[in-house]
């Protein structure tokens, strides 16, 4: 009988590896896809990969507020670390919010008054809605005589997020100091495409990938999160639209509101990466920033040439601004949008 070439061979479904133990598979697991047609086992590793490594959603501590204390190079009585080094040790306490809260509030609360001994602060000190997975994480050390107490902020969210755009993003406490955030629950992915057997032919892929989970998410809940996500992708592709219809709704939602959009973070100017990490190097966070920058002194920048310029100038038109205006002539826009509108 002969073989129809045009037909695809599509997975038969995932396999698990059965060999790994049960205790270990909340931090690790190995998956096995196949059979797939030569190409594939890469084209479809790499994918999910990327989206493991980038897209995963996660909890994770995104302010921290400590009464008497107002910014992060504050020392504090009695403990040993300062805040610039307490925030670097909660950034690497993973958890997991109990419940469907997108945002809740922990503390901290360590008693060392009655002791003649330092007292080790780790994560298992930690009180609130939320399950703790790495409870040896130190955190800072108090001395004796002293107490130690602080309010925590932690949120649902995806990928890596600065502390400038925590602070936009949540609604956090006057007088809480935003933490730049890690979410994403995987640590680490490796993929291998071997040969197969399939039908007699032993030139198809198939895909082998490893998943190491920081155990707030398993690598099964992440790796059935990454499908989903592709497949959300790849199905509204099939959606039709005109691209000039694009490009109106993309540019209102961008400056529907020339006050709001002023005040927010460049990376909201849809600007390629590189130009808004440019641009943040040299203290230039927001849209406002922007506009009281000239053609010269953006020029001046290292790494920012005259295609930066012209898409920084093309951002901002589209929102009838432009580089260079003093706070006068942004406030006289303004004022003008709003009579158009009323």
């Amino acid at each position: 009988m002969s073989e129809k070439i045009t037909e695809f061979v599509f997975p038969e479904g995932t396999k698990v590896d059965e060999t790994v133990p049960e205790k270990a598979r909340r931090l690790y697991q190995r998956f096995y896809i196949g059979p797939l047609e030569r190409g594939f086992g890469h084209t479809i590793g790499n994918s999910l990969r990327r989206v493991l490594l980038s897209s995963i959603e996660g909890d994770a501590i995104v302010g921290v507020k400590i009464e008497g204390v107002p910014h992060e190079f504050s020392t504090i009585e009695g403990i040993r670390d300062d805040l610039t080094m307490i925030i670097l040790h909660l950034k690497r306490v993973r958890l997991k919010i109990k419940g469907n809260k997108d945002f809740v509030r922990a503390e901290i609360k360590v008693d060392n008054t009655k002791s003649d001994s330092p007292k080790i602060v780790t994560a298992a000190d930690i009180d609130g809605p939320v399950e703790v997975a790495n409870p040896n994480q130190y955190i800072t050390e108090v001395m004796p005589k002293y107490k130690f107490y602080c309010e925590l902020f932690i949120g649902k969210g995806r990928g890596y997020v600065p502390a400038d755009r925590v602070q936009s993003s949540f609604q956090l406490p006057a007088g809480t100091i935003p933490i730049d955030a890690i979410f994403n629950p995987i640590v680490k992915v490796n993929y291998e495409v071997r040969n197969t057997m399939y039908e007699e032919r032993a030139d198809y892929d198939e895909l082998v990938i490893d998943i190491w989970s920081d155990g707030t998410k398993t690598p099964q809940e992440a790796y059935e999160d990454s499908i989903d996500i592709l497949i959300e992708h790849f199905r509204s592709l099939r959606n039709y639209v005109e691209r000039s219809k694009y490009e109106r709704e993309r540019k209102d939602i961008r400056v529907s509101n020339i006050e709001e959009f002023i005040k927010r973070d460049v990376q909201d100017m849809n600007l390629p990466r590189k130009t808004y990490e440019v641009l943040k190097m040299h203290g230039i966070n927001t849209v406002y920033d922007v506009l009281k920058k000239t053609e010269k002194e953006l020029l001046a920048l290292p790494n920012l040439g005259r295609r930066s310029l012209k898409e920084i100038k093309e951002a901002l038109a589209r929102a009838g601004l432009e580089l260079g205006m003093t706070d006068e002539q942004i406030q006289k826009a303004i004022e003008e949008e709003r009579k158009t509108k009323s």
